[in-house]
């Protein structure tokens, strides 16, 4: 047979040619570096018959040269199956230029490694851009050091100087360098506004965080005090509310000062400069006295206005470094454990997600809790004074609203905490169901889950009801109890015949519309805000205070030792994830609690597990030791000790060096393929090459888009099982640590790739390295030093392989059994097998190995990955998150009217809030009718003559004025709660029937849309943008609706009393309105920001968690807390911008809101006598309460729309993504009984995984019969997985048919195809719930069968010996479980739905040789009346099916029985089964 390389195409070379003409030469020094001792060049003359093939990558990477040596037949084992002696004299000539090959390849450069090297390896330009401004962070920050000095005040008080030259770099945030003026005005944030206006704000247009606002500087500020604090008060003692309050006393102190003079100035204007105006207007007093009060009142009211910017300004930037320090405390804990404990994920993204909110409100609007009482107390006062004692009948109204409102704020904060602990839950859920979202899918189970969520949301939207009531109950009453109090005063006050002037009258009615109702209404935020911000400090302390691991590992005396077990005995946390407040999370179909759920707290109160007893044992440095035992004997336990990661009960652990760690299942980051190998090392090129050739990722490598530049999709989502757990073994590789734990690292690639990976890594790059390997695969243990043998979590037997074997015991017999099963099978691979890490795959690309082809021989590449032109872009795999632009369209209020319920609905709405605040004003309307009145020209007695009463009392309609007065009390309460109920009801609908369509249209997407979207971005919309719609787009919307109403009713009154006011109304509508127009872009583009910034941040925190193992193994825990203080501090920057673009406005408008006072003041001054004084002190009180509410309205109506950008991104998923087919489609149904026979056809199948993405399978044609056993086999990116997509439908065919008993399953709804197929994941995959949850989850079969099932897969013994049996709880992602166990637990699933066809996705990887033969019985036994198609890595599995399907590039190769196939000695398989053999003979 020709060799290969005749037949590549001739334009290969010419490609590699051009494409190395077209790199640069910037990596010649690296290519000249010396290579790091842990993977050593070997020259020619050391090298003996090593054979190196794959798409050889010619790297100069070998084994010791003392095993030069080895028999020909004994280096088949390192190398190719179809090597012979006859080929040693060529292969000499190949390896001689093995290192030149790589030196040229790097001299000219390789895959445009020279352009991206300084910037992280990123992907695009806009990648790069943020990379750079990432670095900015570094150059800009300050160092925490602690000081008692006056010195630490000196940047804030250099706000104070009243001009300042701004020093900052352009980047920079330009407050730090800002002075009086602009920190009161917020002047330096105009250019931003009028930039969002002009062209619309783009991320760099964006200033970095403030080096005093970083989460960096503050964290370390804030965990210095903590620290303090425990060690002085103990874990128990330790408050920390009292750290926060240390954190921010004295700028909380300077801010109440400022806030305390705002006060003074509200007090003063109405009280003293108000009431002599009015007096004056009914007096003949000269005109200069009618000027200095008017000024008077005018310059009270701007001094109140520029005051209380400076306390938004301090109080902003005090609340976003206390936000900051309290998430990094915690993000800066969780790096320091090893699991969660008690938490789960979703309520930790919670956490980020919507405590720090809270935090920031806590901060901002809690202290000016104190405004209400200074204001109540002055007002009784200043009344009593003014009106006598009668006025305290009044005043016991509002005094009497603090208790009312203080048990209003501790319901609603007992409200939020339960709301908040369902919607941990639901996030959580979320999380797992994004997690798991392939294997629901292809299970059908999309009911069960989509049930599981809508039960919790009910839940949380029946708490949400109840808290929503008791707020609008608490929002409608704070601007009506100041009128109650007023009518309640006046009626006392005439009732008791004392008389009332329009002065007086107006007066009270000016200050307790004004400044109560202003302080009633900052009252009502800031007791929530205070509540809520005390109930997230305790949430954030329970993280605090969770127990750390104790670190226990020791270092040992002898410096040749590495790690040493003394009698040790180690101990899990028990059922870590489990909390009684999750007790309801699974539920029947009666919405009753599971019998799990009853006895939950009984298994909560266990403390600790022991898994491991009185170990003992020596490792010297650079042996290598193998640890091998059944399934659940404690193996991956063994390596969690030596890691540190366990609890030490008794004995001692010594470890002497740096560990690196591949774990059963990898971890793996969204990032680059590179990054994910480097993890933050340096680049060194020619170890890198060496790493990526040992670890067989050569061709991987090459067939990727982008190359090593292409984006691993989260949890690896883009690679398959067996490259993830290459990449991990790589990332260890490239580490060049003292001690490597290797965790079943082969068991997810192929013999031949195994074989490759264990002489070359293991016996090679690691030959003097300490390292402890653990696994199933028995036909490499003879070549380790030792081996540990466990049983039950103890050491059964110790030794090496031969003594061992000598002893016959245990482990000899399991080891010949292992040999005489590869006998048996015509020698095939015993290899044992398993998926890493990540529960989604795509691309076909599943089989582990580089390369089970072993036929392909002499490839012709010699460069260290293929040489072809690719751009790194084309590796690009996750979409950017969109921002949208330009204003909220109205389809989107359409969307929200609609969901609440239609235009009727909320237009009746609309007019309760009119109806209750047309109440309150038409009060003082009344009251202004009544003043005017007067005693209704009644005359008195007075001495011996009549005179014309002043005295309102004596009025001869006094009874029908006080009649109406009183009884506009119960209309302003009656409307008040109306209105409450209206609203609340509307927009928990509008909020439910969102959460429902956003939830269904995520579910139904097809599995493109996840593989694409990072989970980050879909929990945000769960997480913080349900928050949003449940209960701040409501509270908004609430407040903004009251002030129109009460701004339309104070203009009608002005407008009224002054006809002239109406022109000077139009001149400043106008002027309003283009301050908005143009402002609230920048606004809305600042949230906008905001939310995307969320995202990336949510995405970090996930994988931290799910990688904690990894992270603290290697020792990065700082390089992730810096890469999450910059995506929070990215974060804090345009967070802390849309607050204070809020304020810029609030100001402005403020100021021209106090023009509407000073114009009514001013023409009251000019018609004196030809207006009421009483009416002209309506428009007056009427105009002076516009200051504060007009531009809050504004603002209101801005900050609305910029909380519109969450509804607006919920629509958008609503509307914008595409839905899988049907789950059923009536008229297509097939019979109950479909498929009876099981017969398979595939059609000219052609699939891509996505429009922009190249077929994966190109017309493939072949047919399987009923009950037929069919093995696929075939090289990674062959199309083995994406057979079961198609047949699943996880992807429309682009081309083609699959038809199932004749029936074409394009035509089916999805359920009724899915439920009617079984798969076996090579993803072992648990859900939170019960054991019995996992395997049945609609509750479909009875216990019985459940046990049946369990038996059949060898898991009764272990699940009947826990304490709830079949309601035994599954932690989080199974950890409770080792890996072979779930697997088991998973095929025990399949056994139950007992369908016509199984589709075998490699699911015995994770079991040991015993368990593995009997499971291979079982499936034989069990489904034998099955279809049954096995996708195989290990070739044994595939040796008994009735014919074998041989895939390459998308095609079918080969297609006959395994006896046919193999007596063609030419044919593909024969050769890969040659491979196997002669690499598994030992």
């Amino acid at each position: 047979m020709d060799p290969p390389e005749n037949n590549i195409p001739s334009s290969h070379d010419e490609e590699t040619q051009e494409h190395r003409e077209t790199l640069s030469q910037s990596h010649q020094e690296d290519g000249e570096n010396e290579a790091v001792p842990l993977i050593e060049s070997c020259t020619q003359a050391e090298a003996g018959p090593k054979v190196i093939k794959e798409n050889a990558v010619r790297v100069a990477f070998l084994p010791p040269a003392e095993e030069a040596d080895l028999p020909v037949s004994e280096s088949l084992v390192q190398g190719d199956a179809s090597y012979s002696a006859d080929d040693n004299s060529s292969y000499n000539d190949d390896e001689a230029d093995i290192d030149q090959d790589i030196d040229d390849a790097l001299d000219e450069g390789y895959m445009g490694m020279e352009c991206t090297l300084e910037r992280g390896f990123s992907l695009n330009e806009a990648a790069i851009a943020r990379d750079l401004r990432y670095e900015r962070y570094d150059e800009v920050a300050v160092k925490y050091e602690k000081s008692h000095s006056f010195s630490k005040y000196q940047p804030s008080l250099k706000h104070f100087i009243p001009v300042r030259k701004s020093s900052a770099e352009r980047d920079e945030m330009p407050i730090d360098s800002t002075g009086l003026y602009g920190f009161v005005s917020y002047s330096w944030i105009t250019s931003l506004m009028w930039k969002a206006y002009k062209k619309g704000l783009k991320e760099e247009d964006v200033p970095i965080c403030s080096k005093y606002d970083m989460c960096d500087y503050n964290t370390d500020r804030f965990e210095a005090m903590w620290n303090e604090e425990v060690k002085r008060k103990g874990k128990d003692g330790a408050s920390l509310q009292r750290v926060v309050w240390r954190f921010l006393r004295t700028r909380l102190i300077v801010a109440l000062t400022f806030f305390m003079i705002t006060l003074i100035m509200g007090f003063v204007g109405p009280t003293i400069f108000m009431r002599f105006l009015i007096t004056w207007l009914s007096t003949d007093e000269p005109v200069t006295t009618g000027i200095i009060w008017t000024v008077g009142l005018i310059f009270s009211e701007f001094i109140r206005i520029i005051i209380f910017g400076v306390v938004w300004s301090i109080s902003y930037r005090t609340g976003v470094r206390l936000r900051a320090a309290c998430l990094g405390l915690v993000y800066k804990k969780l790096m320091r454990m090893s699991s969660l404990g008690n938490k789960s994920i979703g309520e930790v993204i919670n956490l980020f997600a919507n405590d720090a909110q809270r935090i920031y409100d806590f901060v901002v609007l809690g202290p000016l809790i104190i405004g209400g009482p200074v204001v109540a107390i002055g007002g009784v006062i200043y009344i009593l004074w003014l009106l006598g004692p009668w006025a305290l009948f009044g005043m016991l109204t509002f005094l009497l609203f603090y208790p009312f409102q203080y048990g209003i704020s501790r319901l609603t904060g007992y409200l939020r905490r339960r709301t908040v602990t369902v919607t941990d839950e639901r996030v959580r859920m979320m999380n797992e169901l994004l997690t798991c979202v392939k294997l629901i899918k292809m299970y059908a189970w999309e009911k069960s889950f989509a049930s599981s969520i809508t039960e919790i949301r009910k839940r949380e939207r029946h708490l949400l009801e109840k808290s929503a009531y008791v707020q609008s109950i608490s929002l409608a009453m704070a601007p009506t109890v100041p009128v109650i109090a007023a009518i309640v005063t006046f009626l006392a006050h005439i009732g008791a015949g004392y008389n009332l002037t329009a002065a007086q009258g107006m007066t009270v009615i000016s200050y307790l519309l004004g400044n109560v109702r202003a302080s009633f209404n900052m009252l009502r935020f800031s007791v929530r805000a205070f509540v809520e911000g005390l109930d997230s400090v305790r949430r954030i302390k329970s993280i605090l205070l969770m127990d750390e691991l104790e670190p226990y590992l020791k270092t040992p005396q002898d410096p040749d030792t590495a790690v040493v077990l003394d009698q040790a005995t180690l101990a899990w946390d028990a059922v870590s994830s489990f909390k009684k407040k999750k007790n309801k999370k699974r539920r029947n179909k009666k919405d009753g609690i599971t019998p799990a759920d009853q006895l939950m707290p009984k298994v909560v109160d266990l403390k600790h597990i022991d898994v491991l007893f009185d170990l003992c044992l020596s490792i010297k440095k650079g042996e290598l030791i193998a640890v091998c035992g059944g399934v659940g004997a404690g193996k991956s336990s063994f390596i969690s000790a030596l890691l540190g990661h366990m609890r030490l009960q008794s004995g001692q652990v010594y470890l002497q060096g740096t560990c690196a760690y591949v774990g059963q299942q990898a971890w793996i980051m969204n990032a680059s393929f590179r990054e994910n190998i480097l993890m933050g090392e340096a680049f060194d090129a020619k170890r890198y090459y060496r790493v990526i050739y040992a670890c067989n990722l050569t061709q991987d490598v090459g067939a990727m888009p982008a190359g090593d530049f292409t984006e691993i999709g989260e949890r690896g989502i883009n690679l398959s099982g067996g490259q993830k757990q290459r990449l991990s073994l790589a990332r260890a590789l490239y580490a060049n640590r003292d001690i490597y734990l290797l965790d079943d690292p082969l068991s997810a690639v192929d013999a031949h790739v195994g074989s490759h990976i264990f002489q070359w890594v293991i016996k090679g790059a690691l030959r003097n390295k300490t390292t402890v390997f653990v696994t199933h695969q028995l036909q490499y243990l003879p070549l380790c030093d030792r081996v540990v043998y466990l049983r039950e979590g103890n050491i059964a037997e110790l030794g090496t392989h031969s003594s061992l074997v000598e002893d016959n015991k245990e482990y000899a017999g399991l080891y010949r059994t292992h040999m005489e099963t590869v006998e048996n099978k015509e020698k095939e691979s015993k290899t044992e097998e398993t998926d890493a890490g990540g529960r989604q795959r795509q691309d076909s690309v599943i089989s582990g190995g580089s390369s089970i082809n072993g036929y392909q021989k002499n490839s012709p590449e010699k460069s260290p990955v293929k040489e072809v032109k690719k751009k790194p872009e084309d590796g690009q795999l996750i979409t950017e998150e969109k921002l949208e632009k330009g204003d909220i369209p109205l389809s989107t209020y359409n969307w929200y009217i609609k969901a609440a319920g239609g235009y009727i609905i909320s237009t009746l709405v609309i007019l309760t809030f009119a109806a209750n605040v047309g109440s309150t004003a038409f009060s003082s309307w009344w009251l202004s009718m009544w003043l005017s009145a007067g005693s209704g020209n009644t005359e008195v007695v007075v001495g011996n003559g009549t005179v014309i009463s002043d005295n309102i009392a004596d009025n001869p309609d006094l009874f029908m004025y006080q009649t109406v007065y009183g009884c506009l009390i119960l209309v302003i309460l009656g409307t008040s709660l109306i209105r409450g109920f209206a609203f609340m009801k509307t927009t928990l609908k509008a909020s439910s029937s969102m959460h429902d369509q956003v939830f269904v249209k995520v579910f139904r997407s097809p599995m493109s849309f996840f593989d694409t979207t990072p989970s980050g971005r879909i929990i945000n919309i769960f997480s913080r943008d349900m928050d949003e719609v449940d209960v701040r787009v409501p509270m908004t919307m609430e407040t903004f609706l009251q002030n129109i109403w009460l701004i339309t009713s104070s203009l009608v009154f002005v407008c009224l009393v002054f006809p002239h006011f109406l022109p000077f109304l139009v001149v400043l509508a106008i002027l309003f309105l283009f301050i908005r127009s143009i402002f609230r872009i920048g606004i809305r583009d600042f949230k906008r920001m905001e939310n995307v910034s969320r995202s990336p941040m949510y995405s970090h925190v996930s994988t931290t968690v799910n990688g904690l193992a990894t992270i603290n193994a290697y020792g990065k825990q700082e390089m992730f807390t810096k890469k999450f203080m910059v995506l929070f501090d990215e974060n804090t920057c345009v967070f802390f911008l849309f607050n204070c673009a809020m304020r810029w406005l609030a100001i402005r408008l403020d100021l021209l809101a106090l023009l509407v006072m000073s114009i009514t003041a001013i023409l009251s001054l000019i018609l004196r006598g030809s207006v009421e004084a009483s009416f002209a002190g309506l428009a007056l009180a009427y105009a002076a309460q516009l200051s504060g509410i007009f531009q809050y309205t504004v603002r209101l109506s801005t900050e609305t729309e910029a909380r519109f950008t969450s509804v607006q991104r919920i629509s958008n998923y609503t509307k914008c993504l595409a839905s899988e087919a049907p789950a059923i489609i009536e008229s297509k149904r097939p019979d109950s009984n479909w498929p009876k026979y099981g017969r398979i056809s595939y059609r000219n199948v052609q699939l891509k995984y996505r429009p922009d993405t190249p077929l994966v399978l190109k017309g493939i044609t072949f047919d399987i019969d009923s009950l037929e056993k069919i093995g696929v086999v075939g090289r990674t990116g062959s199309g083995k997985s994406s057979l079961g997509v198609a047949l699943f439908r996880l992807v429309e065919l682009a081309g083609g048919s699959v038809r199932i008993d004749g029936v074409d399953i394009s035509v089916l709804g999805l359920e009724d195809l899915r439920s009617r197929l079984s798969i076996i994941p090579q993803d072992p995959v648990l859900f939170i719930g019960t054991v019995r949850y996992n395997l049945d989850p609609f509750e479909k079969y009875t216990d019985e069968a459940v046990w049946s099932a369990l038996e059949q897969t060898y898991m009764k013994e272990k699940i009947a010996n826990l304490p709830l049996k079949l309601n035994a709880p599954v932690i989080e992602n199974g950890e409770n479980f080792s890996v072979g166990e779930r697997q088991l637990m998973c095929m025990a699933r399949a056994l139950l739905r007992n369908n016509k066809i199984l589709f075998l996705d490699e699911a015995t990887a994770a079991i040991d040789t015993e368990t593995d033969s009997k499971i291979q019985r079982t499936l034989q036994e069990a489904f034998k009346a099955c279809t049954m198609i096995t996708i195989a890595h290990r070739l044994n599995t595939v040796m008994a099916c009735s014919r074998i399907l041989v895939l390459d590039d998308g095609k079918v190769v080969e297609f006959d029985t395994p006896r046919n196939l193999m007596a063609n000695s030419h044919s593909a398989f024969a050769k890969m089964v040659e491979a196997a053999e002669s690499s598994l003979l030992l």
